[in-house]
């Protein structure tokens, strides 16, 4: 997006020599000399706007040509008179430049004709600030709204004459300077911050909404036992290395019903690194049995030459799954011969505490458990400071040895407790002495950090490297990608490691099946787990819904595309929707089982286990609890904006010369093309943020942005592109019954008539009532989109809007069989 090289006060001092210019020449300028000789300097010398490549003039649009657009895409359009023409603005006795557009347009007709002008310009190409000026008397004021208020009802700021110019020369600079950061300060001051014209939700007429939805008995003991057999049992330790060789599935092997293609999650780890940088080596994580701790030589190699290897991936794509794979099974008799530390940030560490006294307690801990060492005993420190003793003897008080034993053993004591009192050096001793002691490898691992702040994670980097250094260790530390380039961009990591191993999610369709095959064997008892001993009359049931689920997976691609797409690769959530599905009270689980037991061939439709992701553990759809974003959301009275979230993901599907090979398309070609189709440019941006923060999109920086009093806030990053989670929203979910179902109790609807016909009965949880309802919400949509105007060739919403039909027509063979 433009921005500024000018500062202010350089825009101060070529005004100043502006004005006195136009004064000594006293000139009556036409509306060619006005232009040339005032405002052009105004807008280049003054504001700073370059003259090549953010300056339009005459942009010729629907017959009509505006004299300057201002931006790149267009932010200010400015419409030009002589200096001939005054503008007769009434005093309102007031230093403050603040005044009401409709105060100037009854009292100067001349004004009021330029400012219709402007405000047509300003339409037609979605430039939301507008802006007129005859010379020294400028006018800004925004042409165009999406807050429900009328352009001419609005307020503006008047800079009437050379003097009111120079004096409030600063709040132009806001106003129209090249700073897109400046502007927002005007769209707020002249915006309403609470838009007008925007309807109710149909959730506001639904009493205690949203409300929980509380399981039956059955259902509470489903969900009971899958906890059990899902989550908790993997980590026990009678199973847990059957577990791990069973079901881990290796990375990066993408599922068929992936909607991305494999370049573009490929890319996402050398994507975080600037052109202009040299980025370290990035190689994909592998795990053989034939290779020392199942890394390849060369990386363990510059390992022990004290770099930490560093294991990036994103949230929940099985950074710890490989660490204890490594441990349990890959390299389990390299780890029985080796010291091993395994530092877990997620379970076991306080929020409270420091991360690096966290570390040095949990190693001394480990050291006494698992090696029956206690660091800190009389006849193991001494053989670790041995050497140490050896030349406190021969030291001043080596005569006391013989001379006063007592003495000499009090300050020898002494002594040995200055040496431990340091206990970062004093642990760093013991693994030393251990290891040598021993004959056995030293390896660290610091796990979950992802799951803590940056900070935390940037603070568990720099231990790695402080052990990898200082401690004779293999270091293996799991962090996020976006911490590591946060990290290499603000320069607080001091040492970077040659070599990152990158993590790419697994086949989620796999993982799942392996996982509850695995659950299967406990609840059959194939696989015996002590704390399932004496349920066995509920294990027959949650067996039975194991076995729908299994065979649900692997017969219908539908579910499978779901959990793959929505996810967008993170295990853990995919695991979260698995559990919640079961013994959910959104689902008929008798009925499920019943029929599994009849058959035991059960294939779960794909609109239970939507229902589901969409609805959670609530009745009805709640943004703030979902894991799907309402994509027909409106925060203006525009129901054209119920299509922007479609628009844009579908526009960053497409394919473009504009779109780098990772699958990024730079923000300001994104507001270009929005501008185009008729958004302004305060539309887009929240439709932008609202995308990112529930990973529909994703930047180039790996942001998500901050909730501010009205709205999500934040700067726009450089460039946005689509996850599975956006292209699954648009291409399958958005036009199927389950979704819109869920939605319409979320959107506003602009049309009353509409409205008001849905509200009877709106509480009705009856099959054929949601039919209904669900039907003319999606008629009021495609309404809707009736009225975007221009030529989109990268969606249609009709064509979208047929994919849908056989949900539809699903749910009306139900209503059609209440009737007979």
């Amino acid at each position: 997006m433009t921005t500024n090289t000018h500062t202010l006060a350089e825009g101060e001092a070529a005004l100043a020599r502006l004005l006195d210019a136009m004064a000594k020449q006293g000139l009556d300028l036409n509306e060619a000399d006005t232009r040339h000789r005032f405002i052009d300097c105004l807008i280049h010398d003054c504001l700073g706007w370059d003259r090549v490549s953010s300056t339009r003039l005459e942009r010729h649009m629907n017959g009509d040509y505006s004299d300057y657009e201002l931006g790149s895409p267009p932010q200010v359009v400015i419409e030009a008179k002589r200096a001939g023409i005054t503008f007769e603005l009434p005093s309102e006795g007031t230093d403050s430049i603040l005044r009401s557009l409709r105060s100037l347009t009854s009292n100067s007709p001349e004004f009021k004709e330029a400012f219709t002008q402007a405000c047509k310009y300003s339409a037609q190409r979605s430039i939301q600030i507008g802006a007129v000026a005859n010379s020294t008397q400028i006018v800004v004021f925004l042409g165009v709204r999406a807050d429900g208020i009328p352009p001419a009802d609005g307020r503006c700021l008047v800079f009437n004459g050379p003097d009111r110019l120079q004096k409030h020369f600063n709040r132009l600079w806001q106003a129209i300077s090249p700073d897109a950061t400046n502007r927002k300060l005007l769209l707020a001051e002249l915006s309403s911050s609470d838009p007008t014209g925007v309807p109710l939700r149909l959730s506001s007429y639904i009493a205690n909404y949203p409300s929980f939805r509380y399981p039956s008995d059955g259902q509470q003991s489903l969900r009971m036992l899958s906890d059990l057999l899902i989550e908790d049992a993997p980590n026990t330790p009678t199973v847990r290395k059957r577990f791990l060789e069973e079901c881990y599935c290796e990375s990066g092997a993408l599922a068929q019903e992936a909607l991305l293609g494999k370049n573009i999650l490929a890319a996402r780890y050398a994507a975080m690194f600037e052109p202009s940088q040299q980025g370290p080596a990035l190689q994909q994580l592998k795990a053989s049995s034939s290779e020392q701790y199942g890394l390849s030589a060369e990386v363990v190699a510059e390992a022990l030459g004290r770099r930490p290897i560093v294991i990036i991936g994103d949230v929940g794509v099985g950074k710890t799954s490989f660490i204890r794979h490594l441990i349990y099974v890959t390299a389990v008799e390299e780890m029985a011969n080796a010291i091993f530390l395994y530092l877990d940030l997620g379970s076991k560490a306080s929020l409270g505490q420091a991360i690096h006294t966290f570390f040095l307690n949990e190693i001394e801990q480990q050291i006494f458990s698992e090696h029956d060492v206690d660091l800190y005993e009389d006849h193991f420190v001494r053989g670790v400071y041995h050497g140490d003793l050896r030349k406190f003897e021969r030291g001043i008080y080596g005569r006391l040895k013989d001379a006063a034993p007592d003495k000499f053993l009090e300050r020898q004591i002494e002594h040995l407790a200055d040496l431990t009192q340091d206990k970062a050096q004093h642990l760093k001793r013991c693994i030393s002495h251990l290891s040598k002691g021993r004959r056995k490898q030293v390896l660290i691992c610091i796990d979950n950090a992802d799951q803590r702040d940056s900070k935390t994670q940037q603070d568990a980097f720099l231990a790695a490297q402080e052990f990898a250094a200082n401690w004779d260790a293999l270091v293996l530390v799991s962090i996020r990608p976006r911490t590591y380039f946060t990290s290499k961009k603000s320069g607080s990591l001091s040492a970077y490691p040659q070599r990152i191993l990158t993590i790419s999610p697994p086949r989620i369709d796999l993982v799942l099946q392996k996982r509850l095959q695995f659950s299967l064997e406990l609840a059959e008892g194939r696989a015996p787990l002590e704390r399932l001993e004496g349920i066995t009359v509920r294990l027959d049931s949650i067996a039975t819904f194991l076995k729908a689920l299994i065979y649900s997976l692997r017969n219908n691609r539908d579910l499978t595309e779901l959990l793959s797409n929505i996810t967008g690769g993170n295990i853990r959530e995919a695991l979260d929707l698995l559990k919640g599905f079961i013994g959910s009270a959104n689902v008929d689980s008798e009925k499920i089982i019943e029929l599994m037991q009849e058959d035991g061939k059960y294939v779960i439709p794909l609109h239970e286990f939507s229902k589901q992701a969409l609805l959670g553990e609530y009745s009805h759809y709640d943004p703030k609890s979902s894991s799907a974003l309402n994509l027909f959301d409106i925060r203006y009275p525009d129901p054209r904006e119920h299509f922007l979230c479609p628009l844009l993901l579908a526009y960053l599907l497409s394919e473009s010369s504009q779109k780098t090979p990772e699958g990024f398309f730079p923000t300001r070609t994104i507001l270009a093309e929005m501008q185009r189709v008729g958004f302004v440019q305060d539309q887009i941006e929240r439709a932008l943020r609202r995308l990112t923060n529930k990973k529909l999109i994703e930047t180039t920086e790996r942001i998500t942005f901050d909730e501010g009093l009205q709205d999500l806030i934040g700067d726009m990053p450089l460039a946005f592109r689509v996850t599975t989670v956006g292209s699954y929203h648009v291409q399958r979910w958005s036009p199927t019954f389950a979704y819109l179902d869920a939605m319409l109790f979320d959107t506003p609807i602009m049309d009353d008539k509409v409205r008001t016909g849905l509200v009877p009965g709106i509480s009705s949880f009856d099959i054929r009532a949601r039919y209904k309802r669900t039907v003319a919400f999606s008629d009021y949509l495609h309404e809707s989109w009736a009225k975007i105007a221009a030529n989109i060739v990268y969606f249609d919403w009709p064509t979208i809007r047929r994919n849908g039909e056989n949900s539809f027509q699903s749910v009306k063979r139900a209503v059609d069989r209440l009737h007979t």
